[in-house]
């Protein structure tokens, strides 16, 4: 089981394909890990509560809006790594 307490963080991207391409090659390695996202575009993450439209641009969602960082147990993280490093 992970928890804050034992676990570490594999990677953080803003690619949703990328987070599921890594999530893919863990699960297919009988890695447990978990993920966190984060929705840059909520007001409590930005510095300004004024709104959003500076941070996504005029069409709305930008690739950055959300942030993915995965996190595994520390004694998985080597395994974890080399597993990514061998499938780039």
């Amino acid at each position: 089981m992970i928890t804050i307490l034992n676990r570490r963080e594999l990677c953080m991207t803003y690619d949703m394909n990328k987070q599921a391409e890594i999530r893919y090659l863990l699960q297919g390695a009988g890695i447990d890990y978990r993920i966190k996202v984060v929705n840059r575009t909520n007001p409590s993450s930005v510095l300004l509560m004024e709104g959003t439209r500076a941070y996504t641009g005029a069409r709305g969602e930008s690739a950055m809006d959300y942030e993915y960082h995965i996190f595994v147990h520390k004694d998985d993280y080597e395994e974890a790594v080399l597993l990514i490093q061998r499938n780039r």
